[in-house]
């Protein structure tokens, strides 16, 4: 068994009480009948990986009992919500599991992922029947890994990454409707505005405006552009 499948394994009792290994993976995408199609192929083609819960969202998903989760979670790169793409991937790998991100990135986001914990991106086009099969590889060892990077962005906090990328995106028109969306003070916004943007600028990347901190965030990987969200059907 290789390292990747040995952190990958659960244990469960089997119907005589003995402990077996199950390895699963939990399988979160913003669509739901693609989610429904893979479910369908992955079970048709009787894989010794399982497959775990299905979650259409990321709040679905966060909000699932972390014993529940599986060790390996496939995560859709482009879900359009309030938790940027790298903190997702940064929250997955703190909580001791692999993170397989699905989705056609830039080179500078795979350096940014790799950096944050993802093991693989599966950025080639595929059909439901072909996903799992994808998936399973990279969870058996037999696709190759993401190198690990470095990156700029690991210095910025959940919170810093979180406000600097729904305020380059224009998720808030000010400050303070993002603090109301976010349900956090006025002040707390700004303050995690300023500090993310003095990281940004110790690191040479001009940021003072909000379309200098969007391209900032794409620059290092941290931001999907307008037309990779454009090719995904978002506009």
């Amino acid at each position: 068994m290789s390292v990747q499948e040995s952190l990958a394994v659960s244990t469960e009792a089997s119907p005589t009480g003995a402990v077996t290994s199950v390895t699963a993976v939990d399988f979160v995408h913003r669509n739901p009948i693609l989610a429904s199609a893979v479910a369908w192929e992955w079970r048709k083609q009787g894989s010794s990986i399982a497959l775990g819960e299905i979650h259409t969202s990321w709040s679905s998903f966060i909000l699932q009992d972390p014993l529940e989760a599986a060790s390996w979670i496939a995560l859709d790169a482009f879900s359009d919500d309030l938790v940027p793409l790298p903190l997702k991937v940064r929250i997955i790998s703190a909580s001791g599991r692999n993170c397989i991100v699905l989705g056609k990135l830039r080179a500078a986001q795979r350096y940014a992922l790799s950096a944050e914990g993802a093991v693989a991106i599966l950025d080639k086009e595929a059909t439901a029947a072909e996903i799992p099969c994808q998936i399973t590889d990279v969870v058996r060892g037999v696709a190759r890994s993401l190198p690990r990077r470095t990156s700029i962005g690991t210095a910025i906090t959940d919170r810093e990454i979180q406000i600097l990328e729904l305020y380059a995106r224009r998720q808030a028109l000010t400050a303070s409707t993002l603090a109301k969306t976010l349900g956090i003070r006025d002040d707390t916004v700004r303050g995690h505005l300023a500090r993310g943007r003095r990281k940004l600028a110790a690191a040479g990347l001009r940021c003072s405006t909000r379309v200098e901190l969007a391209n900032a965030l794409q620059e290092i990987g941290y931001s999907h552009t307008d037309d990779q969200w454009s090719a995904v059907g978002r506009w």
